[in-house]
């Protein structure tokens, strides 16, 4: 079951996953290991994740608030998931959001209020889709593999806010550019001095003979955000595919229902924390109404 959903998970985050691959090789060729043997270590590390992921979330979740669904509420989400062995549970919150672990179906009470039956249905039945699943473990993957540029990004960000703290004391020395430039001195005398920071520490590293950490210090500033941003594109076309495979069961019409009550209901408040990882942020929702009404009438 492991090797079958890495094997979709690769297929679902191509980009991304060859981005990490690519980082992993580098890396390994600074520190002067074996390539072959770093790759099979992610895979091996991201099987045994996706494993103990599967074996525990319904637990975690459950620890974190969730429950299981009352009768009344399991009549509603009984029909949306058909035979798809999935556990569903509700998390008892006013925010509206619905979200896809790799083994159950998260809903807030909130989002169960606000929909009808037939719109429940629909986003229901495209969160339950298997691509959901695979997008979901694609990320885990590369995320993994970026775990040393995570690290050394993390360490970059700890030293630009030690750059910043610099910049306000230099600030609060001088007395007179604050006065004339009150935001806009802490914010760039910050930066520069963070910079110089970042840019003193990755070029001690690489000159004492520790290049990997040192070039990772220095490009993770650039590397991890143009990774997620990769992430996010590849979870919209994710998105996409779950949307063209509700439109082909013919819950197209339901799913446009659904996204059109969640756009009149906006502002929406965006999950945070682990529940932002089982409900990534997507498309806008006018935006994907109109591409699953294309769709639709273009059938």
């Amino acid at each position: 079951m492991t090797l079958t959903l890495i094997a979709t998970a690769l297929r679902r985050r191509p980009f991304a996953t060859l981005s990490a691959a690519l980082l992993l090789v580098m890396l390994s060729s600074l520190l002067g290991a074996p390539v072959p043997g770093a790759i099979l270590a992610w895979l091996a590390a991201s099987a045994a994740s996706l494993e103990a992921w599967h074996t525990l979330e319904c637990v975690i979740l459950r620890r974190v608030g969730y429950r299981a669904p009352t009768f009344a509420e399991r009549e509603r989400l009984e029909p949306a998931l058909g035979c798809a062995h999935l556990e569903v549970l509700v998390l008892d919150s006013p925010h509206v959001w619905v979200g896809r672990g790799l083994r159950c179906i998260v809903v807030t009470r909130a989002m169960l209020d606000l929909l009808e039956d037939r719109a429940l249905l629909g986003l229901l039945h495209e969160i339950a889709s298997s691509i959901r699943r695979a997008a979901l473990a694609g990320q885990l993957l590369v995320s993994i593999g970026m775990l040393p540029m995570l690290i050394a990004f993390r360490l970059a960000q700890a030293l630009a806010f030690l750059g910043r703290l610099l910049g306000m004391a230099v600030g609060a020395a001088l007395v007179l550019p604050p006065l004339a430039w009150p935001r806009g001195f802490v914010t760039w005398a910050g930066r520069i001095f963070g910079g110089v920071l970042v840019g003193l520490l990755g070029s001690a590293l690489v000159s004492n003979g520790f290049p990997a950490p040192g070039l990772s210090v220095l490009v993770a500033w650039a590397i991890v955000p143009s990774l997620r941003a990769l992430l996010a594109w590849e979870t919209r076309r994710a998105e996409a595919a779950a949307d063209l495979a509700t439109i082909a069961d013919g819950l197209g019409w339901d799913l446009v229902e659904a996204l059109e009550t969640l756009q009149a209901a906006e502002p929406l408040h965006a999950p945070s924390g682990m529940h932002r990882l089982l409900c990534p942020p997507g498309a806008p929702l006018g935006a994907r109404a109109d591409r699953i009404r294309r769709a639709l009438t273009q059938a």
